[in-house]
């Protein structure tokens, strides 16, 4: 026997196992199975076909650092954004 035709073998004794609702030591005695053989196919099966999940995300903007952050020596500070005109920077700094 394959290892593909194995695991489908005992894919399908899972599945059989699953519907019964049985625990898996009743399962392999009523089956004949043993008992340890029963567990590591299960735990081997349910480990191989990881579940997808699907979850809700938020995306928030980052808020943005000032481009410019001019301080003054009485302890005033001017967040200038990204994108202010060089020439006005330039205006405010004469005008100070």
């Amino acid at each position: 026997m394959s290892n593909t035709e194995r695991e489908l073998l005992w894919r399908e004794r899972v599945a059989r196992w699953h519907k019964s609702g049985m625990s898996q030591r009743a399962f392999a005695l009523a089956e004949g199975y043993p008992v340890r053989q029963v567990g590591y196919w299960v735990r081997r099966l349910s480990i191989e076909a990881p579940k997808a999940s699907v979850m809700p995300v938020v995306v928030k903007q980052a808020p943005v650092a000032p481009a410019l952050l001019v301080r003054g020596p009485q302890g005033w500070s001017i967040e200038l954004p990204a994108g202010t005109p060089a020439g006005w920077v330039a205006e405010l700094m004469r005008s100070l």
